[in-house]
């Protein structure tokens, strides 16, 4: 045997081997928008922070109007009843003996439109547990807020409005400032002080990150901190309960 002989290498034989290689040793492309799923405190803390210092640039101009207008809204069908549908996540089961009824409310109630959640969890492809978690994120609640139901509501328009200085509803932009006198919309001082009160107790460390214009904090995606549309069902209203839905059903369509 010639030791010397130069050594003849099928080239292309190895390309496919090196390209396997290649592809194997390479990272999966990282999602800078992917949800936070470490470190949940601390994200939740510092949107408490974040929230509390709404400025100019925090306002947003989608906010889902709630108007005769907008087509993705769900309406009841009683012609006698011009109601449109809305849903609050919730731990309490005092709805449940009420599906199908309708019940004063006794207190106000935070919710967001049908059916703005569902869908957002139709795009999510997690557990169940993460979905949860995704969408405490997104509502701007504890990481370790437990709720179990949500609850769908048929409400009148006239008592429905946003938490905020600019708490009309049938636009898509709620301000920093209150209305000033002599415009077409005013607020009640008890609606002020209302307000108020809950600025000085929602930025502490057992707090919420309350936006203040309208819209869901939410802490779970690092891209953008908008969530969905917020509004408050005054207390006293009269709702129907529409239904009472567990999260596996609800979350996953299960």
């Amino acid at each position: 045997m010639n030791r010397y002989r130069p050594l003849r290498l099928n080239l292309g034989s190895l390309v496919p081997l090196l390209l396997v290689a290649l592809v194997a040793g390479c990272p999966e492309p990282v999602d800078p928008c992917a949800s936070v799923k470490d470190d949940l405190e601390e994200h939740y803390l510092a949107a408490i922070q974040e929230a509390a210092k709404a400025d100019p640039e925090s306002i947003s101009r989608d906010l889902t109007a709630i108007n005769e207008y907008n087509p993705n809204l769900i309406w009841d069908a009683s012609p006698d009843a011009r109601r449109v549908l809305v849903v609050t996540w919730t731990s309490w089961d005092g709805y449940d003996e009420w599906v199908g009824q309708d019940v004063t409310l006794s207190r106000e109630v935070w919710v967001t439109v049908v059916p703005e959640l569902r869908e957002f969890s139709a795009g999510e492809t997690s557990s169940l547990t993460d979905r949860e978690l995704r969408i405490r994120q997104l509502l701007g609640l504890p990481g370790d807020d437990l709720k179990d139901r949500f609850v769908e509501l048929w409400v009148t328009p006239a008592d429905l409005f946003r938490p905020s200085p600019d708490p009309e509803i049938t636009d898509r932009e709620a301000g920093l400032d209150w209305p000033q006198g002599g415009g077409y919309l005013t607020v009640a001082d008890e609606y002020v002080s209302w307000f108020n009160f809950l600025v000085s107790t929602s930025y502490g460390p057992d707090g919420y990150p309350w936006t203040r214009l309208g819209y869901t904090f939410d802490w779970g995606n690092p891209c953008t901190n908008f969530g969905l549309s917020e509004f408050v069902i005054r207390d006293g209203a009269v709702v129907g309960v529409h239904a009472v839905t567990d999260n596996a059903t609800y979350l996953l369509g299960s």
